[in-house]
């Protein structure tokens, strides 16, 4: 099947990653497992790997409440949800409007998540905290707040999501909780694939709502670390101190292209225990050129 696009802009969004999970999955055995992603945001890995029949169900979470109800509302009020893309104005009032809703958080998992939805196809880069509409707010830059919402696309990726309702699960909670109560327990996780993207250590207060302090992001390696049997892989940008927290496990510094605020090239980690096999490629990840059959393994 073709890459499913999720309807979700997000900044250093890992839907490009696809095709190097379903690679790592399938050379550790592991392609049709349940696949958790604590840090969801725009889910674009999560929902490749699902329509590539690569994983059978998918648990995706976040902390944040205004993204998790954004999910919960496109996966339970489809027909609402796209109703309501091809009604809603696409002008600066409206925008004033649903930003007020974003950032009050009160109501509905449809009103403040169709807010959340509305400044995320609307605002620069799709960043929900602080950032202004495409276009500014007198629409007199080279694009207008509507260039990124496109009604007729926006309405078939939903109506697909919608489709996959019951092969996916929502989760609002911390990310380490989420772990904890949803993977199986005792040489079950050994089938279960946890692909964790958390928040930015250099850059993350500027772009998301739920920004990690070094404590956490020291929470999260600690409880990875102590996984005997679980898979899993993360994915950072390249920091000292990440460095350090996942010293003991396999760091793999890979180029990643961003398009945040301008097109540049930055480092990223991909980490994760020693017992993962991780495909080898001469180009980065988001090249997507894998031949499971002849990479090089890391042991």
């Amino acid at each position: 099947m073709s890459r499913f696009a999720s309807p979700l802009r997000y900044p250093g969004g890992k839907g490009g990653l696809a095709p190097y999970l379903a690679a790592l999955l399938e050379l550790n055995d592991l392609t049709g497992c349940v696949y958790y992603e604590p840090y969801a945001g725009g889910a674009g890995a999560a929902l490749n790997l699902l329509t590539r029949d690569a994983v059978s169900r998918v648990h995706i979470n976040d902390a944040d409440p205004r993204v998790a109800a954004m999910w919960r509302a496109m996966l339970n009020q489809t027909d609402r949800f796209v109703e309501r893309i091809n009604e809603v104005p696409l002008n600066i009032d409206e925008w004033r409007h649903q930003r007020a809703v974003c950032a009050a958080a009160f109501g509905d998992d449809f009103s403040i998540g169709f807010s959340a939805f509305y400044m995320n196809r609307c605002n620069r880069s799709g960043v929900l905290k602080g950032a202004g509409p495409i276009g500014g707010l007198a629409q007199d830059g080279k694009w207008r707040l509507d260039v990124r919402f496109n009604r007729e696309e926006l309405s078939s990726r939903i109506r697909l999501l919608g489709r996959l309702r019951d092969r996916i699960v929502v989760s609002e909670r911390d990310a380490v909780d989420f772990l904890k109560s949803e993977l199986p327990a005792g040489r079950a996780r050994a089938r279960a694939f946890v692909y964790a993207d958390p928040p930015y250590v250099i850059k993350g207060r500027s772009l998301y709502l739920n920004a990690y302090r070094p404590q956490d992001h020291a929470v999260l390696a600690g409880y990875l670390s102590r996984q005997n049997v679980l898979p899993w892989l993360v994915s950072y940008d390249d920091a000292p101190l990440i460095r350090t927290l996942y010293a003991d496990h396999q760091l793999e510094s890979l180029p990643i292209r961003y398009t945040l605020n301008e097109k540049r090239y930055a480092h990223e980690l991909l980490i994760a225990p020693h017992r993962l096999y991780l495909p080898v490629s001469g180009r980065s990840v988001y090249g997507a050129r894998l031949n499971s059959t002849t990479a090089g393994l890391h042991p």
